[in-house]
């Protein structure tokens, strides 16, 4: 079992009725790569928000863990309980 952490910045943008539509996410091998990049997308204003999680997989065998949220910047959905 090869377990990995991937950092992932989940963007999204606001749809037609005002909904979030969530956005291809995008992973990175570090942290600051990954919050970095949400600052990023923020600050360009190309996104309405963007969620950074933290989660420890093993792709190979399609096993994740629950995702960690690092940051929320913007407006993204609400977190599950």
């Amino acid at each position: 079992m090869a377990l990995e952490t991937l950092f992932i910045c989940q963007p999204y943008i606001l749809g037609k009725r005002g909904g979030l539509k969530p956005q291809p996410p995008i992973s990175y091998k570090t942290e600051p790569q990954a919050l970095q990049r949400a600052s990023r997308m923020m600050e360009g204003g190309s996104v309405a928000g963007v969620d950074v999680v933290r989660q420890t997989a093993d792709p190979e065998m399609g096993d994740y863990d629950e995702p960690e949220f690092l940051q929320r910047l913007g407006s993204v959905p609400k977190a599950e309980n």
